[in-house]
């Protein structure tokens, strides 16, 4: 074992420190289609320690790789043969949260959905959503300034950074924390950090804005002949339904068809032959709000003029199952 390794393993333990042939049995991609070719991986479990380790490498000229739950598409978190893997496996908990101010703090390496289940249990939410929110960091999404299902509404994940704590490239802990909605004093640091992949420092530990939790969450399809019809379903619903509309997803005609109609494995919510079918998400904060009412917003455009032509095709989510 060279001495850098040896200097690391000193601050993280056996558990810290994988070196050897235990590398290459990692993978190095979310579909475990590639091995990780890393010189080692290293697992701080503080930010005391990711300090002090970020502080040898400095001082040795070893390049770092940061890596979270390998949830990324364009090989980001991939190390050469002489490079060390920063992974934050062991750093995951989730560390308070305030249900009064609407505050969670969680350490870098904690999984999107841990957290969301936590926001749940004090009925509130962590409004950023992803299909891989299992395996999907907190780090991760805070360092490439993640969008998700959700932006619509709720924006992207700077949106939801209040604070954040940082190790620089030299070990320098930079700790901005903030837990308040309301703050203007001084320089906003975090803005720095947030997505700039690792680059200018690693996330250790971040303060995360909640939401309340909606009351409603209906889902509607619809079809509609051409890409004109499709912006103006989308101009309508945005009108009418406010804040409401929490996502909007377009599948081209041959991806409908191809997944709900050939494959045979499910059955189609809505005939094939249409040009672009469009399915939109909504949430209601407000129990007086009827789940119908996005539904008459999507019905009601299909008695516009200009939309007859097109012939649309609404749905709800209740006659989708």
């Amino acid at each position: 074992m060279s001495d850098l390794l040896k200097r690391i393993a000193e601050i993280t333990g056996a558990k810290g420190l994988i070196t050897g042939e235990d590398v290459h049995q990692r993978p190095a991609d979310w579909m475990g289609q590639t091995q990780c070719n890393a010189l080692a991986i290293v697992r701080p479990a503080s930010t005391q320690e990711l300090s002090q380790i970020m502080k040898i490498c400095h001082e040795l000229g070893q390049p770092v790789v940061a890596a979270g739950g390998l949830t990324g598409l364009v090989q980001g978190a991939s190390a050469s043969a002489d490079e060390i893997v920063i992974s934050f496996e062991r750093m995951t908990g989730i560390e308070s949260i305030d249900p009064v101010g609407r505050t969670i703090t969680v350490q870098t390496g904690a999984p999107m959905q841990k957290v969301q289940e936590a926001a749940e249990e004090q009925g509130l939410m962590f409004a950023v959503d992803l299909g891989a929110r299992g395996s999907a960091t907190i780090g991760g999404n805070i360092a490439t300034n993640a969008g998700g299902n959700q932006v619509i509404r709720y924006g992207m994940m700077r949106e939801h950074v209040l604070g954040v704590e940082v190790v620089l490239a030299d070990g320098t802990v930079v700790s901005s924390m903030n837990t308040l909605l309301k703050n203007n004093t001084g320089y906003d640091l975090k803005q720095l950090f947030i997505g700039s992949e690792g680059t200018l420092g690693l996330v250790t530990r971040a303060v995360l804005r909640l939401a309340p939790r909606p009351k409603s969450d209906n889902t509607a399809m619809v079809a509609v002949s051409d890409f004109a019809a499709l912006t103006d379903l989308f101009r309508h619903v945005s009108d009418n339904l406010g804040g409401a509309l929490t996502s909007f997803e377009v599948m081209w005609k041959e991806h409908y068809e191809l997944v709900a109609v050939e494959s045979g494995r499910h059955t189609p919510p809505l005939d094939a032959g249409e040009a672009v079918t469009a399915r939109r998400d909504l949430e209601y904060p407000r129990r007086h709000r009827s789940a119908g009412h996005g539904v008459d917003a999507c019905r009601d455009l299909r008695h516009q003029p200009a939309n007859q032509e097109n012939g649309s095709l609404c749905r709800p989510a209740e006659e989708l199952r």
